[in-house]
């Protein structure tokens, strides 16, 4: 990785080819944790709801893949996809039930690193996986298409939505607080220490001690290998939006040093 960063900043490399070597390096060392679609985002649907069901499913979220479930997501039966519903006569669809269509997937557990993970769903029909935590329940989801997009970067078409995961306005940066904090170094200039959190979102409510309202701003201390301890770089983030319990959008911006230094006084 050092010697792609370095030929990249040489010249010998070019940005775009140099930023898909490193990223396929590092691919190897992701574990299903930190690549699934995390749990609170999955799109599900119940053992009885209808192939119709499914069509309006799909309009709704543009999704194509979703979990077939018998009350929450650790009872999952299996996966559907859109393709599905050409299988099924137009004139059946308001009554053929989605645990009749519903196929199996593997269930890989959250530390599986990304080379095995990618073997496993390009093996699995629906190419799909679930992703089991620590006790058993089912923390995520992840498509060969989540896989891809970690290696060649984002890839948006006309039925994702419109709003990108990072906007730089001036001299701040609006992220989504799902962002994982390497991501957030890749695309901003915050550099996070290391510590018990996966999301920048994490980061946000590990700093604050509890659920944020919108509106909250917390004080970050980013990482800088070259400043003295005494004068890392200080950012704010202020919370833009929530989606429940968990912080959906970010606003981070750098803290002048002079302010920083009123700040902890």
């Amino acid at each position: 990785v050092s010697l792609v960063r370095t030929s990249a900043r040489q010249g010998s490399l070019d940005q775009t080819t140099a930023a898909l070597v490193d990223r396929s390096l590092q691919f190897g060392a992701r574990t299903a944790e930190e690549l699934m679609t995390p749990r609170s985002k999955i799109d599900s649907l119940e053992a009885d709801d209808t192939v119709r069901d499914l069509v309006a499913k799909v309009s709704e979220t543009g999704h194509s893949r979703f979990p077939v479930t018998r009350g929450d997501l650790d009872e999952t039966i299996g996966i559907v996809h859109l393709k599905q519903v050409f299988e099924v006569p137009a004139a059946d669809r308001a009554r053929t039930r989605l645990d009749t269509l519903a196929r199996p997937v593997p269930v890989v557990p959250s530390t599986l690193d990304g080379d095995s993970l990618m073997a496993q769903i390009r093996a699995s029909g629906l190419q799909t996986a679930l992703v089991a935590d620590e006790y058993g329940g089912i923390a995520g989801m992840i498509t060969v298409e989540d896989l891809i997009e970690e290696i060649v970067g984002d890839i948006r078409d006309e039925h994702d939505e419109s709003t990108p995961d990072v906007v730089h306005l001036g001299d701040r940066w609006r992220v989504s607080g799902l962002l994982r904090i390497d991501e957030v170094a890749e695309a901003t200039e915050f550099r996070a220490p290391e510590g018990d959190y996966e999301t920048i979102g994490g980061l946000v409510m590990h700093e604050l001690g509890h659920i944020p309202a919108e509106g909250e701003s917390v004080a970050l201390t980013a990482f800088d290998p070259d400043a003295p301890l005494d004068e890392q770089p200080r950012w704010r983030a202020t919370v833009v939006g929530m989606d429940g319990r968990r912080i959906d959008l970010l606003e981070l911006v750098r803290v002048a040093m002079d302010e920083a230094r009123e700040e902890r006084r």
